[in-house]
């Protein structure tokens, strides 16, 4: 929402970036923390639940992209 991410910055996974943060370029944020401000900084480590919420994340927005492409009959890339 907002989070602006600059060249070659280097997101880890399960990291979560808060909205109309600013990755400088080049920045290496480490999995599993969320990041805020600008510039964004670690803010603190996340928990089980919101690194399970990020796989059921992007599972959902798979299904929507699916349902989609079935109705509408284009493809998502």
């Amino acid at each position: 929402m907002g989070a602006v991410v600059l060249d070659d910055a280097v997101i880890g996974d399960d990291v979560i970036i808060g909205a109309g943060s600013l990755v400088p370029p080049r920045k290496h944020l480490e999995s599993g923390f969320l990041y805020a401000g600008s510039p964004a900084k670690a803010a603190r480590e996340l928990t089980a639940q919101e690194r399970a919420f990020l796989v059921q994340s992007a599972a959902n927005y798979t299904a929507t992209a699916q349902a989609y492409r079935e109705t509408d009959g284009s493809t998502a890339d």
